[in-house]
């Protein structure tokens, strides 16, 4: 009889039992250690007796999840049929997934494959996918899947976008009546749909791959809105694989010399771009207005560097002229090394005032852009009516600013720190000249 082996993982993943060559048995758990032990105990039913007495040896197969494990577990049952797969499983059916035959196709859970072939539901016989031994968990997965891959399960065509479309699940197009659909759509539906049956049948790592290729090729050639796409479909994957969801937003530390060759195409140049000052103007109602000079230098904030500005020529709320001055004021020290890129918070007044004020011979290596919210009409509005803005990235010589959600995370991610670290000092040194006029008031 088999022993219980004196290690066993503690991670999530497969186990086998084997009988020399013969798969006998195939289970799945998110802690193998705790699920395996309870082959062992004193105990057991008979179909467990059996299977230890049987069994000549066991093997563990870690992945990153219990969804990853469910997965794997269908791919190798489907593969071998294991005999005590099908003993153990009782009056219980296992779930499979279907696809209906259509020009958009959907998913359909079922228990009994060999039904629908005499239904009037049509399906492609070679697109089962399973079995799967627990239904929660794989409905867990498809509902996540579809975040990422959106797919339409509408029954109907009908008037307008339905809610699934304005929650991000459906892409609108295939169940809109009366919606002329391009062949780009049809394309990126069945792309989406290949997607989800390629993970759902074991092969992520594959389509993983793909998905970064195609996205870094896409960056290369300034696509940055199909990059960003992808961008999140490979995060979305990744984070399915940990079983955390959709967690898009998640950061890593990126090495600055990536972030770099990014901001070089978005700049169109090949100088080292090493120190970045970011700049904004803070005040309320145009008092006590301050500004702010903080230093990146190789992605990192180098603070000895950092300079704060109260302004002086300017009267109101006038964050145009402020920056003038400011930039005027700094670029007055010869003696402080020259920054490879200035961000202005602002848009496209502020970036010409920035220009204007850097038009020089001198200055010429010196790239510019504006991180600005966009203006009211070009707020997107989710189904509660609720608008919600994106930043936008405006460079010089560019007619139209870059979505910044559109280039790769780690450069956003850059980007929205400067914005966000040149807020917070000015703040900070606005919040001090207040308190300052304040007290001065006071007596």
């Amino acid at each position: 009889m088999l022993l219980k082996p004196k290690t066993i993982p503690t991670y999530p993943g497969v186990y086998i039992f084997w009988k020399k060559k013969l798969p006998l048995y195939v289970g799945k758990a998110a802690n193998l250690k705790k699920r395996v032990s309870s082959y062992f105990k004193a105990k057991t039913g008979w179909k467990v007796s059996e299977l230890r007495a049987e069994a000549a040896r066991l093997e563990f197969i870690v992945l990153k999840s219990e969804i990853e494990a469910l997965i794997k577990e269908a791919e190798l049952i489907k593969r071998w049929r294991p005999k005590y797969n099908i003993l153990m499983r009782d009056d219980k059916s296992y779930t499979y997934i279907a696809l209906t035959k259509e020009e958009f196709p959907r998913f359909y859970f079922t228990h009994q494959p060999n039904a629908f072939r005499n239904s009037k539901l049509e399906i492609r016989n070679s697109c089962f996918i399973g079995p799967f031994v627990e239904s929660g968990l794989i409905h867990h997965a498809l509902k996540t899947l579809r975040q990422i891959f959106p797919y339409c399960t509408c029954k109907a065509l009908h008037n307008g976008k339905c809610v699934n479309t304005q929650i991000g699940r459906d892409l609108g197009f295939c169940c809109e009546k009366g919606r002329s659909v391009t062949d780009d759509e049809r394309n990126t539906y069945q792309k989406n749909i290949g997607a989800i049956t390629a993970i759902l049948s074991g092969k992520k790592r594959v389509l993983l791959k793909e998905l970064t290729r195609e996205m870094r090729a896409s960056a290369k050639r300034q696509e940055f809105e199909k990059a960003a796409k992808l961008r999140d479909q490979v995060f979305g994957l990744e984070s399915l694989a940990a079983h955390r969801g959709v967690a898009l937003s998640k950061r890593a530390e990126t090495p600055y010399h990536k972030i770099e060759r990014v901001l070089q195409n978005i700049f169109t140049t090949k100088v080292p771009l090493r120190r970045v000052e970011a700049y904004d103007i803070a005040n309320i109602s145009g008092k006590d207005s301050a500004a702010s000079m903080v230093v990146f230098y190789d992605g990192r904030p180098d603070k000895s560097q950092y300079r704060k500005f109260k302004i002086k020529t300017v009267a109101g709320a006038n964050d145009v002229a402020s920056i003038r001055e400011v930039l005027t004021r700094r670029f007055a020290h010869a003696e402080w090394e020259y920054p490879s890129v200035v961000l202005i918070d602002g848009g496209k007044p502020q970036l010409s005032t920035a220009l204007a004020v850097l038009n020089q011979k001198r200055f010429r290596q010196i790239r510019v852009a504006a991180l600005s919210k966009p203006p009211r009409k070009l707020f997107s509005r989710a189904p509660s009516g609720g608008g919600h803005a994106e930043d936008l990235l405006y460079i010089a010589g560019r007619s139209m600013p870059i979505a910044v959600k559109s280039l790769p995370p780690p450069v956003m991610y850059f980007l929205q720190r400067l914005r966000d670290e040149s807020h917070r000092f000015a703040r900070t040194y606005h919040h001090l000249l207040r308190r300052k006029s304040t007290l001065n008031t006071r007596h």
